[in-house]
Order: C-alpha cells, then sequence, then structure tokens
C-alpha cells in the first residue's frame, strides 16, 4: 500500500500563513508526518506582534540529526505544547516540505 506524501488540502488549508499553524492543527500537522513516514526536521515558532507582523523566535527546535522518527515527533509535540501561547504559530518542517 502507498501512502501519498502530498499534505492533505483540507490540512493545508488551514494553515494561517503558508506553512504557519495554531497549536492544535500543528499537532494534526505531526499526527500526518507520522502516519505518512515523513521524516520530521523540526519546528520553527514565531510571536504576533502588536502591529500585526510576525517575529521568529530563536529557539525553533532543530531534529535534522535524529534518527529516530517516532522521537522526534514526540519531541515536537511536546516543544509545541512548551511553547504554545496566546498569539504563537508553529511550522512543522519535514523532509519533503514544498518539494
Amino acid at each position: 500500500m502507498v501512502i501519498s506524501k502530498e499534505l492533505p488540502a483540507d490540512l493545508a488549508a488551514k494553515a494561517q500563513r503558508r506553512n504557519w499553524y495554531t497549536r492544535e492543527n500543528a499537532e494534526q500537522l505531526l499526527d500526518w508526518i507520522e502516519e505518512t513516514g515523513q521524516r520530521f526536521l523540526g519546528v520553527d515558532v514565531a510571536q504576533a506582534q502588536d502591529d500585526g507582523s510576525w517575529l521568529l523566535i530563536d529557539e525553533g527546535l532543530d531534529l535534522s540529526r535524529q534518527t529516530e522518527n517516532f522521537e522526534a515527533v514526540r519531541r515536537g509535540r511536546q516543544f509545541i505544547g512548551e511553547y504554545d501561547g496566546e498569539g504563537r504559530m508553529f511550522a512543522p518542517v519535514w523532509q519533503d516540505r514544498g518539494a
């Protein structure tokens, strides 16, 4: 059985800005990454500013050296939970994103 690696349209439509998601939707994206066997590489996080712009937070999660994908996804979920807050958006990164 072959599982499509293309991000489902309904999930892609939940992005607030191109690849940026709320916590709930980022967790759904992690589910999809895990279910389809994508290589999960990390998460970027941004904070909404008063002027409507977004500030990329330096403490993104880089798992590019993690060889165990299950562990990488688990750490991604933990990271999103710890960094969630008002005005926060998350951009999960996987190997074939945008390919």
